[in-house]
């Protein structure tokens, strides 16, 4: 059982299919509303993004995130309107804790802005320091979660959302959620995680880090796009010879680029890495590159496992990605830029 901390929302146990809270114990949400911003996520058009990022954990985020700036500055694909950073912690990268992940994360956002050096004056929020469930189990408050909130509740509504590109735990955006659970209707929540929801028995990064932030997010009734990490987002490969044929030499930002992925993927003839964190911001800019569709929203367990619950509500799932069109994207903008 996992609650926040309010008698809310029961996860059952693997394999059991009995009904849960609906919406966590939050207020309802229409189908209808939730069906609508999923079918709006879909149509052309600009769309104003935030961008909650753990950027200092792997080497995607840095791609993820230079793709969306550079997008916003040159072909208004897309507004980048703000950027948290996520929570995380991770052996391989030495953090400390969830506060030290999230900090390093802050540190490489501007370091980040400093280097592409493109103008864009957004705010950069500092995010949780804390997992939901080391908050027992309420929402943790912090500058992203908060300016989250203020930002949907002033500039958005039903018919113009803000999209939430989450690309690592969903820490921040469940607070936010817990706090204010009127901002559902008027944000579509873009993330990045686990396998699709007919596979099983998975080890991913993103949900494992805060399991309580990812099933309240999944049963609270906001609009889900949902990138599967394995089966789905991981076509996204590139090699160390087609960065440095594309990367390398577009400036400091490339070299930059291209210094975090060898220093990160250690080099053997026919390594690749999949740079899982394009997706969220590519669906935004077009969703021609996906096949998707609307399903009922499944049950995360504790134990990492979806349960199909066909009375729930819906969410849209990515099945596949045309990956060739999104990197050709991103090297034609930074080709652009440094030229």
């Amino acid at each position: 059982m996992t609650s926040n901390g309010n008698s809310r929302g029961q996860i059952p146990p693997s394999g059991r299919r009995e009904k849960v809270s609906a919406f966590w114990g939050l207020p309802a949400v229409e189908h209808k509303v939730i069906y609508g911003l999923l079918d709006r996520s879909k149509a052309p058009g600009s769309k104003d993004v935030f961008i909650d990022t753990d950027t200092y954990n792997e080497i995607d985020d840095q791609f993820a995130l230079v793709h969306a700036l550079l997008a916003d500055r040159l072909n208004s694909e897309l507004k980048v309107t703000g950027i948290g950073a996520a929570p995380f912690h991770n052996q391989s990268r030495d953090t400390r804790d969830y506060a030290h992940g999230m900090e390093l994360s802050y540190k490489e956002i501007h370091n980040i802005l400093k280097i592409l050096d493109c103008g864009w004056q957004g705010p950069v929020y500092k995010g949780s320091t804390l997992t939901i469930a080391q908050n027992r189990n309420q929402p943790v408050d912090s500058e992203t979660s908060e300016g989250l909130c203020k930002l949907v509740k002033q500039s958005y509504s039903e018919t113009n959302p803000l999209y939430v590109l989450a690309l690592g735990a969903l820490t921040n955006v469940a607070s936010a959620i817990l706090m204010d659970p009127s901002i559902r209707e008027k944000m579509v929540i873009c993330t990045l995680g686990g396998l699709a929801a007919d596979l099983q028995n998975f080890g991913e990064f993103n949900y494992q880090q805060d399991p309580a932030s990812a099933q309240i997010v999944f049963a609270s009734g906001v609009p889900i796009i949902h990138f599967a990490g394995y089966s789905v987002t991981d076509m996204l490969k590139t090699t160390q010879w087609e960065l440095e044929a594309n990367v390398l030499d577009k400036g400091e930002i490339g070299k930059f680029l291209y210094d975090r992925f060898v220093q990160y993927v250690p080099y053997f003839p026919g390594k690749s890495k999949t740079i899982w964190d394009f997706a969220p911001g590519a669906w935004v800019m077009n969703s021609e590159w996906f096949i998707s569709e609307v399903i009922h929203t499944p049950i995360l367990t504790d134990d990492n496992m979806w349960i199909q619950y066909t009375e729930n509500h819906p969410m849209r799932s990515i099945k596949w990605i045309d990956r060739d069109p999104i990197f050709n994207h991103f090297f034609s903008l930074l080709s652009e830029f440094t030229s």
